[in-house]
């Protein structure tokens, strides 16, 4: 994956996981509802990847959601 390729998948999920963080803040979703959205990120970014590229991106992916997804689920513990 390349650097700028790597910038935008970052930034996404920097994007939605502060997006989802202020949801739950403000009371618009509770943080099971958060953790789900997370799952259904999850499911969908498990599809098979051919190229190197694509298992990088995958990889990169997974390891944000999943970052994410431990934080929202200390949040409902």
């Amino acid at each position: 994956m390349d650097e700028i390729a790597r910038g935008v998948a970052t930034a996404a999920l920097t994007l939605l996981a502060t997006l989802l963080q202020s949801l739950v803040a403000n009371g618009a979703m509770t943080p099971a509802q958060a953790l789900n959205v997370i799952e259904k990120a999850l499911s969908a970014s498990l599809g098979k990847a051919w190229s190197k590229e694509e298992q990088d991106v995958a990889l990169v992916t997974l390891q944000a959601l999943e970052g994410v997804r431990e934080g929202l689920a200390d949040m409902v513990n």
